[in-house]
């Protein structure tokens, strides 16, 4: 007899809609029977439009029952074009409904208030929903298990997407004393989608794997390459540890600085000491073998 194992409660918040990383993660996290997703909330820009993808690809897999909300969309301190439509809302997603009833930090409050045990948060869009959670109700955080994101660059100089999006948000979170583990640039960019994996999902006939190779060459004819396996390996990390190699960290968010500002700054790279470890960041990642796993996951 199969023994059974008790799921890990996870909440995705994303900007799908721009790069198609986030639909591989979303399906990843979906067709992983180690994961429950008790919702998905959307953050930065139009986050209507990004709800629809999300519903979209749900729909696709088969998961009508996962609720969506739709967040944040302009960041704590600049300015953010709140109607601009990412370029994978196509026409046939426009008019699918999505959670109206409350918006995505008041989502996370009442699940995260009424949890009888913690959630993980799995983040991989800006950190502003979640900056303003930490700091409008504090109280939640006792809720919380731990938070495991797609943000940052930790041994290299990068001003990543995810945190340069909103440092002030992403400052909340990575000074708000929870547990985070943080998957950045250093190790998503040894794991490259190929022209491979993208016949693979529009052939193999599965659940939502149609509409993610659609997705992914909508990428590719935007931005002249494929995309990076970055949200992805941001979900495989609270599913399977097996593959990754963390490290603790002393890391802040430059907030100023005309060529710094949203940097992931670790202090202990440069010498300043490392009592804090206050992210714990992936620092290497068996990458053939999470390619392979990730492929054999997302076509099952």
């Amino acid at each position: 007899m199969e023994e059974k194992t008790e799921k890990t409660r996870i909440i995705i918040d994303t900007d799908i809609g721009d790069d198609a990383d986030d639909a591989l993660a979303i399906c990843l996290a979906v067709k992983s029977r180690q994961l429950d997703i008790l919702g998905i909330t959307t953050v930065f820009r139009n986050t209507a439009a990004r709800a629809k993808i999300a519903v979209s690809l749900l729909r696709e897999l088969g998961r009508e029952d996962i609720p969506v909300y739709a967040g944040l969309g302009k960041p704590l301190v600049e300015a953010a074009d709140v109607t601009a439509v990412p370029k994978q809302l196509f026409p046939e997603m426009e008019q699918l409904p999505y959670e109206r009833s409350m918006d995505a930090v008041e989502y996370l409050r009442r699940t995260l208030t009424e949890a009888k045990e913690p959630i993980t948060l799995v983040t991989i869009g800006p950190l502003t929903n979640i900056g303003v959670l930490l700091y409008l109700h504090p109280e939640v955080k006792k809720n919380i298990r731990e938070i495991v994101m797609m943000a940052g660059a930790y041994y290299m100089h990068y001003r990543e997407l995810n945190v340069r999006s909103d440092p002030e948000a992403a400052n909340i979170v990575f000074t708000s004393g929870l547990p985070i583990r943080a998957v950045g640039l250093d190790v998503t960019t040894r794991c490259q989608v190929d022209d491979q994996l993208v016949d693979l999902l529009a052939n193999c006939g599965k659940p939502g794997t149609k509409l993610l190779s659609q997705l992914l060459l909508c990428y590719r004819e935007n931005r002249g390459r494929h995309t990076f396996l970055h949200d992805p390996m941001a979900v495989f990390a609270v599913r399977d540890r097996d593959l990754l190699e963390f490290s603790g960290e002393d890391i802040q968010v430059e907030l100023r600085g005309e060529h710094t500002r949203g940097m992931t700054f670790n202090r202990f790279q440069i010498g300043f000491g490392n009592e804090r470890q206050n992210i714990r960041c992936a620092k290497q990642v068996q990458a053939e073998e999470f390619k392979k796993a990730f492929t054999q996951i997302i076509t099952s």
